[in-house]
């Protein structure tokens, strides 16, 4: 979590020009609270860098992504594979990050929409990587949640590519709750 955190903070305050290896590894799972239900105990609090090959991963730490630029009104072209991570698949996990929608009911209540780990992604910057993208259709829709808000989203994770206008995906989740982000 710390590790995201560090990357997303870094990205946003320095311009997103690349993230900064700051040799902080992936935590363990946190404890849960007491008063969790069963499911959030067996679920795994998930580092968003954990779903990022090592390859590409280190390719990020040396600048190898593209120049960000924060003019003009044109979205920048996504970077990044749609490869994923086993370990990190068919798990009952929470990632911690922000909701960008797609697609809503008829009563606007929400339906579609991506999980990213930072707040602004995919507006006039680079989306972020597939890799660091979870899709997201709701069996039921749900009311929206404010977009300026961190959440935890809840579920399995699937590797499946998704190709949206706004960015492409390379996971999905399965059975997804959004909960408020609680650190």
């Amino acid at each position: 979590m710390r590790a995201w955190l560090f990357l997303a903070v870094t990205l946003l305050l320095a311009g997103c020009e690349r993230p900064v290896d700051t040799g902080v590894q992936a935590l363990p799972p946190s404890p849960v609270q007491d008063g969790a239900t069963t499911q959030a105990a067996a679920e795994q609090e998930l580092d968003w860098l954990q779903m990022m090959p090592a390859d590409e991963l280190a390719a990020l730490e040396r600048g190898d992504g593209p120049e960000v630029k924060h003019s003009g009104n044109r979205r920048m072209a996504q970077f990044g594979t749609f490869r994923t991570v086993d370990t990190v698949l068919d798990r009952a996990v929470r990632l911690p990050g922000y909701v960008v929608p797609l697609a809503n009911a008829s009563d606007g209540r929400l339906t579609e929409f991506l999980f990213v780990p930072y707040y602004g992604a995919c507006i006039h910057v680079p989306p972020p990587p597939p890799n660091q993208i979870v899709h997201v259709r709701l069996s039921r829709p749900i009311d929206m949640p404010d977009m300026y808000s961190p959440f935890f989203l809840a579920g399995t994770l699937r590797a499946e590519r998704v190709d949206d206008d706004l960015a492409g995906s390379a996971y999905t989740m399965a059975d997804p709750e959004l909960r408020p982000y609680e650190p």
